[in-house]
């Protein structure tokens, strides 16, 4: 009888732990625009180098002043399709991007569509694996928001992000982009204390006998 309920406690308890997968947010080292960002109202121009990925979200539609200037937060082009490359530094799982955008209105600033690709070393890119269209629609007005890239599932150290303009921008805007990855974590079973309980009593009980 002992023995059969040691074998009990050894194949039980592997089972009485879970696993949840949690988005954890995950920053690249830098990241490099292929095209020259542009003026309008505003000079919409990346001043540190480092604004889309220093954790500064815009508060307006186009020109807020987060304490460096009007349109600080910014990132604008007109009539040009985006490429940002982006480098971890190593390679690197990402599951989900968030790309914040925004749009003021049609023929002005106009939400993009996003594609995403992956390069191992920088030269060699392969055809963009994930992309997210997005149809003018005037319901987007005066709307800043946030476009995601979800279940992408890629490792590699470069992502390169493409912005397509709309053809009623021509303008197109970019504050931050978020990068997230999926990390695994063990959350004990709503039964596990009780096997636990069982099984330590069983243990006692050997020891007795």
């Amino acid at each position: 009888m002992n023995k059969y309920f040691k074998y009990v406690v050894l194949f039980l308890f592997p089972w009485a732990m879970g696993a949840n997968g949690a988005l954890v947010e995950i920053n690249p080292l830098s990241y490099s625009v292929l095209q020259a960002t542009d003026c309008g109202s505003y000079c919409y121009h990346d001043e540190t180098g480092s604004q889309l990925i220093d954790g500064l979200y815009g508060t307006h539609i186009w020109q807020a002043d987060l304490g460096n200037g009007n349109a600080y937060e910014w990132l604008g082009w007109t009539d040009d399709s985006v490429y940002i490359v982006f480098d971890f530094g190593a390679l690197t799982m990402v599951n989900e991007i968030i790309v914040g955008t925004v749009q003021d209105r049609l023929n002005d600033v106009v939400f993009p569509s996003i594609s995403v690709g992956t390069s191992v070393d920088g030269v060699t890119w392969g055809t963009p694996f994930h992309s997210l269209y997005v149809p003018e629609n005037t319901a987007n007005n005066l709307v800043h928001g946030d476009l995601t890239l979800s279940a992408l599932n890629q490792t590699a150290r470069y992502f390169v992000l493409n912005l397509e303009f709309s053809l009623d921008g021509p303008w197109t805007f970019t504050d931050e982009v978020d990068f997230y990855q999926n990390v695994s974590v063990s959350v004990p079973a709503p039964n596990s204390f009780v096997l636990l309980t069982l099984g330590l009593a069983i243990l006692g009980l050997r020891r007795k006998r």
